[in-house]
Order: structure tokens, then sequence, then C-alpha cells
């Protein structure tokens, strides 16, 4: 059977290596083909191959930011990091997802790429062409609040219309048609191999419980330069389970991904202390960093989204528990204490405008940020 490597990484993987404590990934040394894998406990990603490869052709057009993907390169210094609540939470579901498919594994080794790989690229395409991408929530239930906290955002930042919001959902996967569309239109397969690939999924969607149903399938969160922003229940859902408002986390997923549409307008404009969007590890913890300074200006702001202090903490802490280690990844977006920090200091900058009422532009919001940014990151850049 060809295949072609798609272009993304297993969510599954790369998120957790985002959300994990500074302790050492475990080695992979499974054979992707080998007759035991199925006879193999599995309780982390590690005991998977590292390259799964997958059937699709597909790439995000412009610039991505908030990727979970993850290229190390060069060193970012590390300050204070360690586990947060979500830990616990993206590993429950880690190892139910790689334990639900050797559960259901029939040693096609084909199955590791539709499963383990295909599967997120196609749930990542459907919210980007729009396959049931305006509604939020598995049933729905979000989706008069996230459009009213779009129209809020719009109305704050003064950016009517520029933005498409989109929803992602596990529930996309239980459609073998529209896999099958996916592999007719992403993929390079025959006919044969198509028919071949769908009764893949066919048969893991019907003897596994986690798939579809596993919340990694729906994890996507990220902004592109091309006015696109993608959330997914199953993100919203795991940070919920960290004893969060759902509403609050909603909230603060879209004002930080609306923080990295504010920088793509005004990418060329604004000056930083290194290149904006430029891959690297400071470049990204940077643009990361005022996202969540942004957002924390936003939320607090009595003329955004008015949270009183209490809610406040509830949204700091969302981006406490969503920091990484990943200190040498093109991907690090700041420690826990960092992304906290960023946040708070935004929540102060907002503060000190409440008498006044007034909104500052977007570009007095980003000077404010480069002159708080060598405290957030307690170093100099």
């Amino acid at each position: 059977m060809k295949t072609l490597k798609t272009k993304h990484y297993l969510v599954a993987f790369t998120l957790g290596l985002t959300l994990a404590s500074c302790s050492k990934d475990e080695a992979v040394t499974t054979d992707p083909a080998s007759d035991n894998l199925n006879e193999t406990t599995v309780l982390s990603r590690g005991a998977l191959p590292e390259a799964v490869e997958g059937n699709l052709i597909w790439e995000i057009p412009g610039v991505k930011a908030h990727d979970f993907s993850f290229n190390y390169n060069k060193l970012v210094e590390p300050s204070e990091c360690g586990t947060t609540p979500f830990s616990a939470v993206t590993s429950y579901y880690n190892n139910a997802l790689i334990n639900g498919f050797i559960s259901s594994w029939d040693g096609n080794p084909d199955a590791i790429g539709v499963i383990l790989e295909d599967y997120f690229a196609i749930n990542q395409i459907a919210a980007l062409i729009g396959k049931n991408a305006d509604t939020f929530g598995a049933n729905g239930e979000y989706t008069h609040y996230v459009e009213n906290r779009v129209r809020s955002l719009e109305k704050f930042w003064d950016m009517p219309d520029l933005i498409s919001v989109r929803g992602q959902h596990t529930y996309t996967l239980e459609d073998l048609s529209f896999i099958r569309f996916i592999y007719e239109n992403y993929s390079n397969a025959t006919p044969e191999q198509v028919d071949y690939l769908v009764g893949i999924a066919n048969h893991f969607n019907t003897t596994s419980d986690q798939i579809p149903e596993n919340p990694f399938f729906a994890s996507d969160g990220f902004a592109s330069s091309t006015g696109v922003i993608v959330i997914g229940d199953g993100i919203v859902s795991m940070l919920a389970e960290t004893d969060l408002d759902p509403k609050v986390v909603w909230s603060g997923i879209l004002a930080h991904e609306w923080g990295h549409q504010i920088q793509f307008q005004n990418f060329g404009n604004w000056d930083y202390p290194v290149p904006a969007f430029s891959n690297t590890p400071e470049s990204t913890r940077m643009t990361e960093l005022e996202a969540d300074f942004l957002t924390g200006y936003y939320l607090t702001h009595k003329r955004g989204g008015t949270y009183n202090w209490k809610r406040v903490e509830d949204v700091l802490l969302s981006f406490f528990n969503i920091g990484d280690c990943g200190f040498t990844s093109s991907g690090h977006h700041g420690t826990p204490l960092q992304r906290l920090e960023a946040a708070r200091q935004g929540y102060l900058y907002a503060a000190n405008q409440q008498k006044k009422g007034q909104i500052s532009d977007p570009q007095a919001v980003h000077d404010a940020f480069i002159s708080a940014l060598p405290g957030i990151v307690g170093e100099a850049l």
C-alpha cells in the first residue's frame, strides 16, 4: 500500500509533549509492522512508532500560529516549569486513545497511519473547509455564546467581518462519506485504495470506544494568517475537566487566537526584539506570550470581556494549564508561569484604564507588552 506522509504530526503526541512536564519522553523502539504490537499494553505515545505515515497531501495555507508541532533547534533558557492539572487530563485521554486503538487493532500496519495520523488531518481539513464548522460544543450548546464573543471582539478591536471562527468536532469522523471525500481529494489513492482506507476507518469506528469519541480528535486550537480561527470541542472539554467554566475556556482560547490575528494584521509594522513568526523558540514564545497579554487585556476590560477578578483568575489559570516546557522547540509557548504572568500583565494594563474607560489601539497595547516582556520571561532577550 503506497502512502504519502502527511504534513502534520500526531496530535496526541505533539499536544502531550507541549503540555507535559520537563521529564524526558520514553524512547521509541517499536517497529510499526511488528507482529507483537497488538500484544503490548500501551500506556504512552512513546510505545508507538515515532514516524507515522499517513495518506494525505495537506498543508494549511499561510502562516499558522499556536501550532503544537515540534522541531527542536535553538535553545531558550529554562525557567520554573512543572506539571499542571491539564497534564493529568491529557495523559488520561492519550492513554485511552492508544489503548483503544490497540484493543481494536487487527494487526494491519496501514491502520496506524489511518487512525493515528489521517484522522487528525481529516478533522483539521474539515474545519478549514467548513464541514460542521458553524457550531461550537459537541451538541452546538456554545454556538450562541461564541457568536456573541466574536461580535464583542470585532467591536473591541475594530475588526468587523475580518475573521472566520470555525468549530471542530469528533463526530465529523463518524461520517464515512466525508472520510471518503477527503481521501479522494487530498490523497493519491486509487478508487480501490480509497475503498480499502475507508474500510479501515469503518472497522475502528465500529469497534473502538475511543474512535472517534476521544477529545484528542478535536483538539485543534490555532489561527491562520488567512483570517481563520479553529477551535475544537476537545481542547475546550479537556481544559474544562480541570474545574474551569467551559465558557471561560471558550473565551480564553478565542481571545488568544484573536490576538494572533491582530499580530497578523500588523505583521511588518510592529517592532519586536526578535523577528516574529520566524519558527524559533524565542520567536514563538514571544508571539504566544503577546497573545496571552492581549487576551488578559480584552477579557478584563470593562468594554471588552468585563470579567470580574474571580473570572480573571480562571482565565489566567487556563493559560497556566496550557504552558509547556519545550524550551528548545520552535513550538515553545512559554512556561506555565510565564503565560500566567503575561495574561496578568494584560489585566493590569486594562485595570489602569478602567476609570477612563478607554480602549487602547493595538499599537499601544503592543508597546505595553514589549515593555513588560523582560519581566514576563524573567530574562533579557
